[in-house]
């Protein structure tokens, strides 16, 4: 029991630990909204931070029309990912695409709850975003 307990904890550690992905910031976009990959500041919207690994607030309230800009608060690679909800999907980009500092905004104008995770650490890091 000891040995397989081990095993486990192990395989968690290189699961974190290769949380690496390439350098592609790419965003995709679908019925459900729009997404761009990495920009500036927008008005009008509100902000996920993507820290401790995990998404900061974990689950939010917008307003149709409203964009959600996620930002990597920390030196580990994350990204965001839809996992259902109304509309077509949504993509930061690659697993693990998003380095520190990078941003990912995301604008969603079908009203529904959205359940988004980030692929490299999921199920843990995940949340989800209701549009009214």
């Amino acid at each position: 029991m000891t040995k397989l307990i081990a095993l486990i904890l192990a395989c968690l550690a290189l699961g974190l630990a290769a949380c690496g992905g390439d350098d592609d910031s790419g965003g995709g976009s679908g019925g459900g909204g729009s997404s761009t990959g990495q920009s500036g500041s927008s008005g009008g919207g509100t902000s996920v931070s993507m820290k401790n690994i995990q998404f900061d607030p974990k689950d939010l309230t917008i307003k149709a029309g409203q964009t959600v800009t996620f930002t990597n608060d920390e030196s580990i690679p994350h990204d965001v990912h839809k996992e259902s909800g109304p509309g077509g999907d949504f993509s930061s980009g690659s697993d693990g695409g998003m380095q520190q500092g990078d941003t990912f905004k995301l604008k969603l104008d079908k009203p529904g709850t959205y359940k988004y995770v980030c692929h490299v650490h999921a199920p843990g890091m995940a949340g989800t975003i209701t549009v009214k």
